[in-house]
């Protein structure tokens, strides 16, 4: 199945009914969400946007991806040398610590210029 393009709009009623399972407090299980919770957020989705035929194997990969965007910019902001740009939204750090990052781990170098807008949500939702 082809990957679903998600629009801005979409992505901000995905995470903010995110957000609202984990503040209900009746969702979040020791390593993620109890079961179900897919099928609830499917439900909220298909109310916002009834034409877009969002399902729930949408919503997983959606929130895989930000997960793993999530923990992936956790580790990297343990790393001595960077550090993060809260007006941008975006990492920094200089050159030379880039350049030696990304050697080793080269599918993590498009992160470099990438703004992230929605770290601080995903840490609420994933932690």
């Amino acid at each position: 199945m082809a990957r679903r393009a998600w629009s801005e709009v979409e992505e901000e009623i995905l995470l903010t009914n995110l957000s609202s399972l984990v503040d209900q407090g009746v969702w979040q299980a020791e390593n993620g969400f109890h079961p179900g919770y897919l099928g609830v957020l499917e439900n909220q989705m298909r109310v916002s946007f009834p034409e877009a035929g969002i399902k729930q194997n949408h919503i997983e990969g959606k929130i895989k991806k930000w997960k793993r965007d999530f923990f992936y910019l956790d580790a990297i902001l343990r790393i001595p040398g960077f550090g993060w740009n809260p007006n941008e939204n975006k990492l920094v750090v200089e050159n030379n610590v880039w350049n030696e990052f990304v050697q080793t781990r080269p599918q993590l170098r498009h992160f470099r210029d990438k703004e992230f807008p929605n770290y601080n949500r995903w840490g609420h939702c994933f932690v």
